[in-house]
C-alpha cells in the first residue's frame, strides 16, 4: 500500500500565509525512513515550529542545537526516497478579492490541491496500488477535510479516484509521517511568507535542500492568481450552478446553515445531480 501523510502550516496569526503539504511513499520507503528519523530525535515528537522557536519539547535545549536538529532532520528527509508536494495561499490576496467568502476556504483549496497531486502519483506508481491518506489531528478542520477527501476519492470522472482509499485517516503528532509532513508544510509556508513579505527574504537553506532533490515541489497562489480568478469566478460559478442565489435556495431546502461543510455538501449534491443527468 502507498501511504500519504499531510499537515498544514500558517503564520502565527493566520493572517498572511497558509500551506498544506504531504509526503508520499511506499510502505517500505516509510519503514526505511522511520529508523533514522526516530534515532535522531531520541524519543521526542518533532514539531517544526516548536523546534525552530525553542518551545514545547524543545524549550530546554539551546537554540543552536534545535536549529542543528532541524537541519539534520531535513537532510534525512531529503536523502530518503519519499516525495513531497505542497500548496500555499497568500491570504491577503485571497481576502482582497474574495472578502465575502469564508475565511477558511484557502485551507481546503490547499488540501484539495495536495490530494489531487498525490492522486496522480498514485495512478503513476509502479506497481499500482491503493493509497491511504493520513492527516494531522486538528479539531477545527478534521470533519471538513474528511468530507472533501471523500468527495474527491469518489469522483466518477477523476481517473485517479479508484486508487485512493475512500476514507481519510486522522493521525497524531507521534506518527513519524505526520512529523515529516509538518516539517515540509512549514517549509512551504515559510517559502511563501518570504516571497510575499512583509519582509522578503531569500529561500531558506532547508527548502533549498529539499528542492535540490527534485522530489519536492509546491504551488504558491499569490495575489495575481486571486485577481485573475475573481474576474472569471462569477461566470464560471453561474454556468456550474453555483450562484449565491442557488446555494441559498439549497440551504433553505436542506435546512442547513452556511458553513464550510455545507459548501462541500452542496458541491457533492451538484456532482451527483450532474452525474444523474448525464446517465439519463
Amino acid at each position: 500500500m502507498l501511504q500519504v501523510f499531510g499537515d498544514e502550516s500558517h503564520d502565527p496569526k493566520r493572517e498572511r500565509v497558509f500551506a498544506v503539504a504531504a509526503i508520499f511513499g511506499t510502505e517500505q520507503q516509510w519503514v526505511e525512513f522511520r529508523g533514522p528519523w526516530e534515532d535522531r530525535l531520541q524519543g521526542k515528537a518533532f514539531h517544526a515550529t516548536d523546534c525552530e522557536t525553542d518551545r514545547g519539547d524543545f524549550a530546554g535545549t539551546d537554540h543552536s542545537e534545535n536549529l542543528k536538529l532541524y537541519a539534520e532532520l531535513t537532510k534525512i528527509l531529503a536523502s530518503s526516497h519519499l516525495i513531497g508536494f505542497g500548496s500555499g495561499m497568500d491570504l491577503a490576496g485571497y481576502h482582497e478579492f474574495f472578502p465575502d467568502r469564508p475565511a477558511d476556504i484557502p485551507c481546503y483549496r490547499c488540501f484539495r490541491d495536495v490530494v489531487l497531486q498525490c492522486g496522480k502519483w498514485t495512478k503513476w506508481a509502479i506497481p499500482r496500488d491503493e493509497a491511504q491518506f493520513y492527516f494531522d489531528q486538528r479539531v477545527e478542520s478534521n470533519y471538513n477535510a474528511a468530507v472533501l477527501y471523500a468527495h474527491l476519492a469518489t469522483l466518477s470522472d477523476w481517473d485517479c479516484a479508484p486508487f485512493l482509499r475512500k476514507t481519510l485517516t486522522i493521525a497524531s503528532r507521534t506518527d513519524v509521517g505526520i512529523q515529516a509532513a509538518d516539517l515540509y508544510a512549514r517549509e512551504v509556508m515559510k517559502h511563501l511568507d518570504n516571497t510575499v513579505g512583509p519582509v522578503m527574504r531569500p529561500t531558506r537553506r532547508s527548502m533549498e535542500t529539499l528542492i535540490a532533490t527534485k522530489r519536492f515541489g509546491c504551488d504558491l497562489h499569490l495575489r495575481d492568481f486571486f485577481e485573475d480568478f475573481r474576474k472569471k469566478f462569477d461566470s464560471i460559478a453561474e454556468s456550474a450552478g453555483m450562484s449565491e442565489d442557488l446555494y441559498r435556495e439549497w440551504l433553505t431546502k436542506t435546512s442547513k446553515a452556511d458553513s464550510i461543510s455545507s459548501r462541500h455538501r452542496y458541491l457533492i449534491d451538484l456532482e451527483a445531480a450532474d452525474s444523474e443527468r448525464l446517465t439519463k
